[in-house]
């Protein structure tokens, strides 16, 4: 192997370290958006809960389907932003 095969064997080796520590960050980023959402949703259910005792029962076709609830999207958010910005912007995603 000549040296210029081995730079080359080096620099993609560097590479391929470096994608993967990219996507295992990536990975618990995404995670811990997961567990963000979960408590920003859970809060908010309180929060409404709090606010108004009587749900209303909602007709077959305003009901969420299972696979309409299960869908993971990412975004990015600033930090620093009050919890009901943060609920409004999640609210505006789901119409």
């Amino acid at each position: 192997m000549s040296s210029e095969e081995k730079g080359r064997a080096s620099y993609l080796d560097l590479l391929i370290n470096t994608l993967m520590e990219h996507e295992k960050n990536l990975d618990k980023l995404i995670e811990r958006l997961e567990r963000i959402y979960e408590n920003i949703q859970e809060f908010y259910e309180r929060r409404e809960e709090v606010e108004t005792p009587e749900k209303p029962i909602l007709k077959e076709e305003e009901k969420v389907q299972p696979s309409e609830k299960d869908a993971l999207i990412y975004m990015k958010l600033k930090l620093g932003r009050k919890t009901e910005d943060l609920i409004r912007i999640i609210e505006a995603l789901k119409e």
